[in-house]
């Protein structure tokens, strides 16, 4: 089990600003699509894709939010790295902006570093998938979310234990789900949670957003939902 205070650790450790890898394209300008920001913690992302530039947080000049834990830099760039689809699945209704954060998925401080930085930009979510092999990274996310309460984090794995679940319960803005079914669980729950219209979410605790997340999907108020009609806030 990973301790809080090996969570602190790795996350007073994070040195934001450093060299860009030498192979990795810089990522071209743009303009805020706007939309709730999501942080997307995963193992890279193609951000020379046409598709994954039109739905990155960018700055007052244009510039990508964006990190990568791995390489200390501002180039999460994995040409098929797993959260390319994850992005999209995200932003597919519309009322999403992506924060894309490279992380080591099974490497506990790579992930604390990844939250450090996506705590700090404009996201109000955070997403991760957790491979089977890399479980105990939930153990970061949890201890995070109690740490960062005005972030909500949707964190997917294949077929939660009882003990995985439990563990969760009394965290108000964690959101466990069960990535067996689609790999896009978490994904999939954000982006119909938010490519309604639905009310402005500004000042939303994490655990407000869990609720909203929540009863929107129990609700089933997505359905008819498209990229066209979202009102993103």
């Amino acid at each position: 089990m990973i301790s809080w205070r090996q969570t602190c650790l790795a996350l007073a450790l994070v040195a934001i600003g450093g060299a860009a890898a030498a192979e990795d394209p810089r990522i071209a300008p743009g303009r805020d699509p706007g939309g709730v920001a999501v942080a997307v913690l995963a193992d890279g992302f193609d951000t020379t894709r046409a598709d994954v530039l039109r739905i990155l947080a960018r700055d007052g000049e244009g510039e990508a939010i964006a990190w990568d834990a791995v390489d200390g830099d501002h180039r999460p760039f994995v040409r098929e790295g797993a959260g390319t689809e994850v992005a999209l699945a995200a932003a597919a209704k519309g009322g999403v902006r992506i924060v894309p954060v490279r992380v080591a998925m099974g490497d506990a401080a790579s992930l604390a570093k990844g939250v450090a930085f996506a705590q700090s930009t404009p996201a109000r979510l955070l997403i991760t998938t957790l491979a089977d092999q890399d479980r105990r990274g939930l153990a970061v996310m949890t201890a995070a979310a109690a740490r960062f309460a005005a972030v909500l984090f949707v964190v997917s794995l294949p077929v939660p234990t009882a003990g995985e679940a439990k563990a969760v319960v009394a965290v108000a803005n964690l959101v466990l789900l069960d990535s067996k079914p689609t790999a896009q669980a978490a994904a999939e729950a954000v982006a119909q949670a938010l490519g309604c219209a639905g009310g402005d979410l500004a000042g939303a605790t994490g655990a407000d957003l869990k609720r909203v997340l929540l009863g929107r999907l129990n609700a089933q108020s997505s359905a008819a939902c498209n990229a066209e009609r979202a009102e993103p806030k």
